[in-house]
Formats: structure tokens, C-alpha cells, sequence
């Protein structure tokens, strides 16, 4: 097993790679653009504000994100296909993965149905999604949420399951939602505002700007068990 804490590598199983969306895979963060859409920019920042006092609950922000969005599911895939991009790695990422037998899985707090929409052209059946499926009535948007915890989807959940498998587990995230699941796996890739609670809570991780360092990185430690 990687052990990230200890500075060591051991191979007891086969590796596990998960993955944040929105802001990780995608650029910029498909709920926050929409958000700053629908409202604003100030809008947005306050829910952040809210979440990071402790104010309200991820859930509930997120919640509230949904609930300014206007339009059919197809209106707003069009408007984030004009905006919103994937990074330019990621296909190559997931083929690599897919070519080493390693188990990808997107984890996300986010829109299920959005996530599959973008990820869509580029034929990635192999990755499993884990997000919140998406509700729409006359009453607006809402999000149908994987569990009753206070994140809505509790990403360190499928990590815990995977390290009880005996899998290796990687995490990759950028935000709030990705702290729990940093906190187990065994080993971390931050961007943004997970790399800096990393930081802060002396939990070991790489920074990475693209997927493509991220294999560099995997494909020497696979090299060396």
C-alpha cells in the first residue's frame, strides 16, 4: 500500500484512483459558474462564506447553488459547453487507466447528469461516476443526494470501501467537498483549496496543475513495486 504518511511504498493490492469534477476535471467549477450565472458572483462567494463558518452545511449551499438554475437540462449543457472545459489530460489519463486495469472513479458533490453530459465525447465508459443525480420539476432544480450527511455525498465512503478491498487508493481533488476523502486515502494530488488544508493539516500530498503529472507521477511508483 502507498503509505503517504510514513514517506513509504508497499504493494498490498492493486491501485484505486478517485477523483474530484468540478474544478479538478473541469474548468472552472460547473456549480460555481452557475451560480455566479443565475445570481452572481457575491452571491456565490456568501454561500462559501456561510459554508466555511459553519453556518450551513455543504448540502445546504450546494442546495441553494441548484436552486438559482434556470432552463432545461439541455439549455444549461449547451450554455456549459461553451464555458466550461475538460482538461486536455484527462481522456489520456482515464485510457492509461483503463490500459493498466486500475479502477478510475469520478467522486462528486456535484451534478451527476451534468458530468456525464460533458464527459460524454470522449467515450469514457470505463469511469465510474459517483454524484448526485439531478431533480427537476415545476418547482426549479434540486439535487437528489447520495446519503444524509451533512456533504450530501460523503466521497471518503467509496475510498473506505476501496482501502477494505485491499486496494492502493489515490485521491485528486481542489475543494471543501474532498477533504474527507484526502483525510484516508493513501495518497493525495491537491490543487487550490485542498492543497492548502492539506498543508495546514500536515496531511502529505503532491500539488498538480494537470493529469498528465499525475500519471508521470503513478507510473513510477507502479515501476517500483
Amino acid at each position: 500500500m502507498i503509505d503517504h504518511r510514513h514517506g513509504k511504498s508497499s504493494h498490498s493490492g492493486r491501485l484505486a484512483i478517485f477523483s474530484d469534477f468540478d474544478g479538478t476535471i473541469s474548468h472552472p467549477d460547473t456549480l460555481n459558474f452557475l451560480a455566479e450565472t443565475f445570481s452572481s458572483v457575491e452571491f456565490r462567494r456568501g454561500i462559501g462564506r456561510q459554508i466555511a463558518a459553519g453556518e450551513i452545511s455543504l448540502r445546504e449551499g450546494i442546495q441553494q447553488e441548484v436552486n438559482t438554475i434556470q432552463g432545461t437540462l439541455e439549455e444549461i449543457l449547451s450554455l456549459l459547453r461553451k464555458h466550461v472545459q475538460i482538461d486536455s489530460a484527462f481522456p489520456a489519463f482515464a485510457a492509461w487507466c483503463r490500459l493498466e486495469e486500475i479502477p478510475l472513479t469520478i467522486l462528486s458533490a456535484g451534478i451527476k447528469d451534468v458530468i456525464e453530459n460533458l464527459l460524454a465525447p470522449f467515450g469514457l465508459h470505463h469511469v465510474r461516476i459517483l454524484a448526485n443525480p439531478l431533480q427537476i420539476s415545476r418547482g426549479g432544480w434540486s439535487l437528489q443526494f447520495l446519503d444524509d450527511t451533512p456533504w450530501g455525498h460523503d466521497k471518503s465512503r467509496a475510498v473506505r470501501q476501496a482501502k477494505a478491498e485491499g486496494y492502493s487508493t489515490v485521491f485528486l481533488g481542489d475543494g471543501l467537498s474532498d477533504r474527507g476523502a484526502a483525510e484516508i486515502a493513501d495518497m493525495v494530488f491537491a490543487k487550490s483549496g485542498l492543497a492548502r488544508y492539506c498543508a495546514e493539516q500536515q496531511i502529505p500530498h503532491k500539488t498538480f496543475t494537470s493529469f498528465s503529472e499525475v500519471r508521470d507521477e503513478l507510473i513510477g511508483i507502479l515501476a517500483a513495486w
